[in-house]
């Protein structure tokens, strides 16, 4: 990889290129709980009316053309393409368009084409808490210190719902005194946020007994103000929705592996339609604030085989964690079926993205020199473990 050269681009929407940022509707990104859905009409169309770029330009189907654009200026004949998160929805597509251009593809913690984001992100996050709540219990240490931390921790959502805490917590940021109305909602959205990583998950065990069984609410208090706050200064909010309200939402509630109805022209009309309710200890309140985000942000320019599953003999490699609460390992396979060369690694207990972690470098290192990842020697893998868990303030036990 010494001779290679990484080339990092800001998709139109971020960074430099013209970031679509809103910095009053930032503030409620991962507040949804908090504010209700008429306040987050208003906070997105004042987001839009705001931007000085039109956000239906903004979209994957373009962004794609704009990295094509990249290619031939550089002069590059064929790159090797890494995405993360939503951006393996951007590589996917520009492989779909570009197939000739693409020499190897990596997807780490991969969105299938088909899936929409909104409706599964609730059960998603349950299933990733139950494998946390699995894993301490499965841990002698672990489930000592906490037991029934998964009972204990659904009455502690009821009772703040019956009665949320006034909490007094140091704020990390500004080292000051600080006081939060501390409900359910921010007790979920915690859960979700920590559960991203086994780093963070690792913390997660400690924090509630101490709110549980202490009574001390302060640790979850300043998680729950530095995970908020993180996601707001990190999202550009206008790109957010202008994805979303475009590839997203105008699906929630269609049958799009059957009937994938493609919208390639600005200004179409609203696909969507009802919705099962979610069933989790997130309940329904995400998925109703991106509908409420949406609701006055007119979708933008989509490919109209956009939704359709990517067929290709590229060599692929996709890597996936065990406990990830958004893209699970079902995704990554949903995706290999119709790439021919794929290899599909999946890490046990990790969460969002796998590339940082155990021998995962080296490995990617040998896939992109050699481009074919079936024959890669992964046995390293089994090295791998997720960071233990905290059993107090002092750490781990030795």
């Amino acid at each position: 990889m010494q001779d290679r050269d990484v080339i990092l681009i800001d998709q139109r929407g971020t960074g430099s290129s013209s970031k679509l940022d809103c910095p009053s509707a930032s503030e409620s990104l991962g507040l949804e709980f908090e504010v209700d859905t008429e306040s987050l009409k208003a906070l997105a169309k004042e987001c839009f009316d705001s931007l000085d770029n039109d956000p239906r330009l903004f979209s994957t189907s373009i962004a794609v053309q704009d990295l094509e654009q990249v290619r031939e200026s550089l002069g590059i004949s064929q790159w090797n393409i890494y995405g993360i998160s939503y951006g393996t929805r951007v590589a996917l597509h520009y492989l779909r368009r570009y197939p000739d251009a693409v020499r190897t593809l990596t997807l780490d913690a991969v969105v299938p084409p088909d899936v929409s984001l909104g409706p599964e992100i609730g059960p998603l996050a349950q299933r990733a808490l139950d494998l946390i709540f699995k894993r301490c219990n499965d841990d002698p240490g672990c489930a000592e210190a906490f037991t029934d931390l998964d009972t204990a921790t659904l009455a502690l959502l009821d009772k703040l719902e019956a009665e949320p805490r006034t909490i007094t917590y140091e704020n990390i940021a500004t080292g000051k005194l600080a006081t939060m109305d501390f409900t359910r909602n921010h007790l979920a959205i915690t859960l979700r946020l920590m559960s991203y990583s086994s780093q963070t998950a690792a913390i997660l065990p400690s924090m509630l007994h101490e709110a549980i069984v202490n009574d001390n609410f302060a640790p979850l208090a300043r998680q729950t103000d530095l995970q908020t706050r993180s996601l707001g200064e990190s999202l550009a909010t206008g790109m957010h929705h202008a994805i979303i309200c475009t590839e997203d939402e105008p699906f929630i509630g269609l049958d799009i592996t059957s009937n994938v109805s493609g919208r390639n022209t600005i200004g179409d009309e609203d696909q969507s339609s009802e919705v099962t309710p979610i069933t989790s200890y997130l309940g329904d309140a995400i998925l109703e604030s991106l509908k409420a985000n949406c609701a006055h942000w007119p979708a933008g320019y989509r490919d109209e085989d956009f939704k359709q599953a990517v067929t290709s003999d590229v060599p692929a490699l996709i890597l996936s964690g065990e406990a990830d609460p958004i893209t699970p390992p079902d995704y990554g396979e949903r995706v290999a079926k119709t790439l021919s060369r794929a290899r599909h690694l999946v890490n046990d207990s990790q969460g969002h993205m796998q590339a940082p972690f155990g021998c995962m470098p080296v490995l990617l290192a040998q896939f992109i020199e050699s481009a074919n990842g079936v024959d890669l020697q992964t046995e390293c893998l089994q090295r791998l473990r997720p960071t233990p868990f905290f059993i107090d303030a002092n750490g781990p036990l030795p």
